[in-house]
Formats: structure tokens, C-alpha cells, sequence
């Protein structure tokens, strides 16, 4: 194996972490790490600290340092290489905030454990993460997600518990099912392809088939139900409401007067639900309140609206790599919306001279 200064796995793992290493870099980069214990720890700490750095904003290399060091034991010995490699952090932040099309993709060795017999693998806002798992099943996270399993996953059973989206390309075992816990719904697949969306603030847990067969359980529900899945089914459970809950909008119409509070039908294109694992976005119409949910999850930002009417306004379209201000100069070609990006914070609003050009345009079209 070709020895590598410790500069230039420096900047090799900077250009990974930030999305832009070529497959021949991430081979190359892959096979270091699996070179020694040092290699691995060493980058797993990088990646802990570009993780930090685009979460606080701190593009500082001797601050980041120093916040990091304190929480590390033991302590690098790579400093030099440290700041270098938060310096070159701090070029590739704005992209990884803003751009949304970065993709932090390490293999299921990069996971954390914890002292209760867990994994958990989190995906950050701003990013897609993609891993494998000891039997071979490849899970790509959405953006502010995170996934669970134990540490004795694959022995007498394979399950994982999800927080957020993921799309699943099961490995086939028929003695071991694959089982995905997503709120109080057990999902259970042999060798399939399919999507699932949980998110802990969503009214609904959605569920889309590629190929197989998946079996929902709902035993667990306030109404219980069990359903198979067929390809390109699309399946959506509507969660119990609580008094207290702050509930976002939801991804399908309330069901809550239905026998069972779950609505399936069949879709003809499920990349409408899965182009977020390859870096798109597919949108077909939905309202400009749904939109900025994904906004912040895809960009890492917040979105505030100084005028409630822009809520309404829906879209449709495909987003294909762009930046977050092409998406909203996109969304200005059919709302009359003006915005405002300062430190994570997107704030929008009505653009009256749109508003008129868009209003006087539909009326010398009638």
C-alpha cells in the first residue's frame, strides 16, 4: 500500500467529508482507513470535529481545536493537521449549509456506540448518509435522521429503529426477517427495496414499496391493523393526535374518521419518494409550508415567514443538486416571494411588485 503523508490524508478526508472526493479518492481513503486502528481513529475524529464546525458555525481552526480537544481522550497527536484540516473545513461550509449536496456517506464501521448495547448512526441536517450493515443491507438516512440497532444485530434477529427517513435495500435472508421499528409500526421485509419516513414531528409515518413484499404491523396502534405491501404501493399511517403535540403538515389527507387511521394507494413513480438518496428532489404539489419542513432538514437552516399567505402557495417541479438560493429563486418564478438568507436563518415574504406583475399577468391571459 502507498504510504501517505499525514498532510495529505488530511486534505483526502476534508475533500470526503465535504462531498467532493472523487470514487478513486474514496477507495483510496477507504483502504487507509482499513490500513490500522490509528488510521480509523483518526479519522472518525476528524469527522467528529467537521461535524461540530458546520454545526456551530465556528470556522475558526484554534477555537474548534480547542473545543474539540476537550471532549476527545486520547488526544490527537496530529495537531498540525487538525487546524489544516478545519481551515479547509471552513471553505466547504457554506455548501454543506446551504448547498444541500453534500453527502457524508462512511460504512457502518463509522458507528457510535453506546454503554446500553446500541449503534446509533445519525445523519445531520444539511447531509444524506449512507452505510451498510454487517449482513450486507444498504440504509441511506435523510437529512436529520437517525437510526438504532443492537449490538447483536444479525444474530437472532435483524432490526433497526428509526427516527426520520431512510430507504432500505434489504438484504435477503428468509430466516431473519428485517424488521424497522418507525413509531408504533413494525415494518418487516425480506429481500425488498423500499422507503420509510418517521419523523417524530410528522403526523404520519409514510411508507413506499419498490420491489418485494413488506408486511406493516399495527398491532401495536390505537387501531390495530396488519397490511401486505405490493410494489409501488404507498402507504400512510396517520399518527394518534395528542393534546399537546405541535404537529406540522401532513404528507396525505387526515384519515382519523377512516376504520383504520392508514390510506394506501399505488403510485407509478416512486422516485417521487426515494430521489432524495441521489441528492434530488422531487416535488408534485405541495404547499410552501410542506416545502420549508424539507427546506431546513436538507439545508440546515430555519425558515421563518413574515407573511402567513405565502404558506399556501404550492409547487411542483424537480430539484436536481441545487444550491438553497436556487431553490428559492425557482420558487420566485411562480410566487411572488422575496427572501433573505443570514446566518442559517431564511426569512420570506411577500414581493408586492411580483405580486402585481403575477396578478396582472393572469388577467391578460383570461
Amino acid at each position: 500500500m502507498t504510504n501517505y503523508s499525514h498532510e495529505e490524508m488530511d486534505e483526502l478526508i476534508a475533500q470526503f467529508l465535504s462531498g467532493n472526493a472523487t470514487a478513486a479518492e474514496q477507495q483510496q481513503l477507504e483502504d487507509w482507513i482499513e490500513a490500522s486502528a490509528a488510521n480509523r481513529l483518526h479519522f472518525l475524529e476528524l469527522r467528529e470535529t467537521w461535524l461540530a464546525t458546520a454545526r456551530t458555525g465556528n470556522y475558526d481552526a484554534l477555537s474548534a481545536w480547542q473545543e474539540m480537544s476537550t471532549q476527545l481522550s486520547p488526544k490527537p497527536v496530529w495537531y498540525a493537521g487538525w487546524k489544516k484540516v478545519i481551515r479547509i473545513a471552513a471553505s466547504f461550509i457554506l455548501p454543506f449549509i446551504f448547498g444541500g449536496s453534500a453527502v457524508l456517506a462512511w460504512v457502518y464501521k463509522g458507528k457510535t456506540a453506546s454503554t446500553d448495547g446500541l449503534v446509533t448512526i445519525t445523519s445531520p441536517k444539511g447531509a444524506t448518509t449512507r452505510i451498510e450493515l454487517s449482513d450486507g443491507t444498504e440504509v441511506w438516512l435523510n437529512a436529520g435522521s437517525k437510526l438504532q440497532y443492537a449490538h447483536s444485530y444479525n444474530g437472532l434477529r435483524r432490526e433497526v429503529k428509526l427516527e426520520g427517513e431512510a430507504f432500505f435495500k434489504v438484504h435477503t435472508n428468509p430466516q431473519k426477517p428485517f424488521t424497522v421499528k418507525a413509531a408504533d409500526l413494525r415494518i418487516l421485509a425480506l429481500g425488498t427495496s423500499f422507503n420509510v419516513k418517521a419523523y417524530p414531528e410528522d403526523k404520519t409515518v409514510v411508507t413506499t414499496l419498490i420491489d418485494g413484499e413488506v408486511k406493516i404491523d399495527g398491532s401495536a396502534t390505537s387501531k390495530p391493523f396488519n397490511m401486505m405491501m405490493r410494489p409501488h404501493d404507498h402507504v400512510v399511517y396517520q399518527k394518534p393526535v395528542t393534546n399537546n403535540e405541535k404537529q406540522l403538515p401532513a404528507a396525505a389527507p387526515d384519515n382519523s374518521h377512516s376504520t383504520t387511521p392508514v390510506a394506501t394507494k399505488a403510485v407509478d413513480n416512486t422516485e417521487v419518494y426515494t430521489a432524495w438518496k441521489d441528492g434530488n428532489w422531487i416535488v408534485e404539489a405541495q404547499t410552501f409550508a410542506e416545502l420549508a419542513i424539507t427546506m431546513e432538514r436538507k439545508f440546515n437552516v430555519q425558515v421563518i415567514f413574515q407573511d402567513e399567505a405565502l404558506k399556501a402557495y404550492k409547487f411542483s417541479g424537480t430539484f436536481r443538486q441545487e444550491t438553497l438560493e436556487q431553490v428559492l429563486n425557482i420558487l420566485k418564478l411562480t410566487a411572488p416571494l422575496q427572501y433573505t438568507i443570514d446566518k442559517g436563518t431564511v426569512r420570506v415574504s411577500v414581493d408586492q411588485l411580483l405580486k402585481e406583475k403575477y396578478s396582472n399577468a393572469l388577467k391578460s391571459g383570461r
